[in-house]
């Protein structure tokens, strides 16, 4: 089997950086200069000062014994005590980042060996070889659609080599074949295959130095917190220091938003030379391929994790994530027409992407280590270099291949299991007919082309619908109404709205950016506003055909309907101005939901929250329960909606209605009346959501 892998039969490759990494590389040179210039400054300053308190300290301490000994020249030396304890602690935040070691989590990682894993280390090698890459110090299997080359960050590192440690992921083995595979590790490999290369490690330690500076500080604030607050005078020399210490991270601040942007725009040409350095082992074919695969087992990889919680609640588990991952990706692909290879992997050509409308802003995305897939494939294809293609699953490459899927599926459901003996296999096959049946349950009619999908019925501009005349609807049919190009302009028509918002968020300053392209077209960002209204004028076009169109099939629809039967043409209305009033209700519980839903996490994961500063979202989930009782109660009186929530939804909607709840006792938050809430806000939001679906799909069925 060893012989699937052909590329130790090349000679090694080197890839010459391109010139624009190199010049990122000297700008990046110049920003680390630039810091430790910065740095010593910094620490020249609180030197001075630390000696200065040094000074001030001693002092005090030497002038006490010179009188007898009172509560006031105990106070001298404890205060003597405290400035030199003060200035050390000036020094200790500079150079605390010395004494930290960023912990690698192991937990999900599974240790593989050469005795273990023959023929994949026998890829790994020849891989290795031909980007001219030093071997992995480990291997480890991890659960992702990623693989990665890991190593501990210490200051120390910066001045010698540390060994490297390849991670595979099980997600990206389940979504590539062997090409794809190599192509995947031969990027991490080019990363660190040449000299120039090994900046990324020295800029990464150099990156985590400041940002343990300024934002690792727990332990440091909680020694001068606790200082503090043994003695008044401790507590006057803490405010002193903090202020000193909020200066000089405010210095630290500028320069790593410059070290930090500088150090994006490095990586961004890292990985298009790490690019070149893969094609040159697998090929342009399994570069895009592999590309275009994992962006959509990504996404599926992530739904399978998304059903843990909720499978360990109704007390089952999967027993292999992997073969439930790889049925999702097939019943995606049977439902949209992506043709299957003989290895059962997604085929996925120009024309799946053709259909998305992409924005037509671009910005330069400082923050971005990543070049898109559209850079990135538009970069293999000038490439154009052809290699033999080895399309079977890169599981081959593995020994007992389900035995470590079912390994790694039972660590990644250990978090979920409380006794893990109470757990059945959930059978792959069910819950593959399950989502089947879920989505088939919540499609519209094909015939409607996702004309209706995603967005609510259009609201009527007039109550009063009558029959088209008959040669207006001799030009028109179903077909007609939804075509490709109508669908086409609808989303065109959402994606302007949103282009329009990005636009105003640069008007407005809230995205920082310099300049942005529009329509392939550069402006400075003072011109957003122009652009915008621009492009506003467009989408107030763009509302009218809608609105115009909309209206035009509701008509189309309800004259078929009442050539066969005006009372039944008067019940389609009916029903449709009843859908207008529950999206009208679901749009008030959506907002409701979204501000109790931000007043809960604020309470939850804001740092330093006291019961005082958390009053303002105990009041507001107060406010907002208020509401949501009004809309409860109108939801009571609707058996459409109430008719399909479980008996214990029921009894919590009912103790939520007839109690008034403070969220608050004294000094302790009452967790079960915000956990009550919660999940009756966000349960009853989800399944009114999809009972409107429902009723959408209703009433389009019934005017077929």
């Amino acid at each position: 089997m060893s012989t699937i892998f052909s590329a130790g039969s090349e000679k090694p490759t080197t890839v010459q950086p391109a010139g624009s990494f190199r010049l990122q590389v000297l700008k990046m040179m110049g920003s680390i200069l630039l810091f430790f210039v910065t740095y010593g400054l910094l620490l020249i300053y609180a030197g001075i000062l630390a000696a200065i308190f040094l000074w001030a300290g001693v002092s005090l301490i030497m002038f006490a014994p010179l009188h007898p000994m009172t509560i006031f020249t105990f106070l001298l030396i404890i205060a003597g005590l405290g400035i030199i304890f003060m200035g050390l602690m000036q020094v200790l935040f500079l150079v605390k980042f010395l004494f930290t070691r960023q912990q690698q989590d192991l937990s999900l990682r599974i240790p593989i060996t050469r005795k273990e894993q023959p023929v994949l280390f026998d890829c790994l090698q020849k891989i290795a070889q031909s980007t001219k890459t030093r071997f992995p110090k480990k291997v480890y299997l991890a659960p992702g659609v990623n693989a990665a080359v890991i190593y501990p960050v210490r200051f120390m590192n910066m001045f010698w080599p540390v060994g490297k440690n390849l991670e595979i992921g099980l997600g990206l083995v389940n979504s590539l074949n062997i090409s794809e595979f190599s192509m995947a590790i031969a990027h991490e490999f080019g990363h660190f295959s040449q000299r120039s290369m090994k900046l990324a490690s020295y800029v990464y330690t150099v990156n985590r130095m400041i940002y343990n500076m300024l934002y690792e500080n727990q332990s440091w604030h909680k020694t001068m917190s606790w200082i503090s607050g043994r003695w008044i005078v401790f507590a006057l020399l803490a405010r002193i220091n903090l202020r000193i210490v909020s200066d000089i991270q405010k210095a630290l601040r500028l320069m790593y938003g410059m070290v930090n942007r500088q150090y994006m725009a490095l990586r961004r040409e890292m990985e298009f030379h790490a690019d070149e350095v893969a094609l040159k082992v697998a090929g342009t074919d399994a570069a895009i391929s592999a590309m275009r695969r994992l962006e959509i087992s990504g996404f599926f990889y992530e739904h399978c994790l998304l059903q843990l919680p909720e499978m360990a609640r109704q007390q089952r588990r999967f027993g292999n994530i992997y073969e439930v991952h790889r049925s999702l990706i097939r019943l995606y692909a049977s439902q949209h027409e992506i043709a299957l290879d003989a290895h059962q992997l997604p085929l996925v050509t120009d024309s799946y992407f053709s259909s998305f409308l992409l924005s037509r802003i671009q910005l330069p995305d400082q923050w971005a280590t990543h070049p898109s897939r559209e850079e990135r494939e538009q970069r293999y294809a000038a490439a154009n270099i052809s290699k033999t293609m080895h399309p079977e699953s890169a599981w081959q490459l593995f020994h007992h291949a389900e035995e470590l899927q079912e390994q790694m599926s039972t660590l990644l459901n250990q978090p979920f299991l409380q006794q893990p003996g109470q757990y059945v296999p959930y059978p792959v096959e069910n819950f593959i007919a399950e989502t089947a049946t879920r989505i088939k349950d919540y499609s519209m009619p094909a015939v409607f082309n996702e004309y209706y999908d995603n967005r609510p019925f259009p609201l009527l501009p007039e109550a009063n619908i009558t029959p088209l005349p008959n040669d207006q609807m001799a030009a028109l049919s179903i077909s007609l109404l939804y075509a490709e190009n109508n669908v086409q302009r609808l989303r065109a028509y959402f994606r302007d709205i949103q282009d329009a918002d990005t636009l105003h968020a640069i008007q407005l300053g809230q995205i920082k950016t310099r300049y942005f392209e529009f329509e392939g077209k550069q402006y400075p960002a003072n011109a957003a506003a122009k652009v915008r209204n621009r492009l506003q004028t467009h989408i107030r076009q763009e509302a009218e055909w809608l609105q115009a169109h909309d209206l035009l099939a509701l008509h189309y629809h309800y004259t078929v309907a009442f050539q066969k039967d005006p009372a039944f043409a008067q019940q389609l209305l009916e029903k449709y101005f009843k859908l207008m009033e529950h999206q009208g209700i679901c749009w008030q519980l959506n907002d409701i939901v979204g501000r109790i839903f931000h007043s809960v996490s604020s309470l939850f994961s804001e740092q330093g929250l006291t019961i005082a500063s958390a009053q303002p979202y105990f009041d507001s989930l107060v406010d907002e329960g208020v509401l949501l009782k009004k809309v409860l109660h109108r939801l009571k009186q609707m058996p459409e909606v109430s008719g399909g929530w479980d008996n214990t939804l029921q009894e919590k909607v009912s103790h939520f209605l007839r109690f008034n709840y403070s969220y608050v006792n004294g000094n302790e938050p009452v967790m079960e009346e915000i956990t009550n809430l919660h999940e009756i806000s966000t349960t009853v939001m989800e399944q009114y959501n999809n009972s409107i679906i429902l009723m959408k799909k209703a009433w389009l069925e019934a005017v077929l």
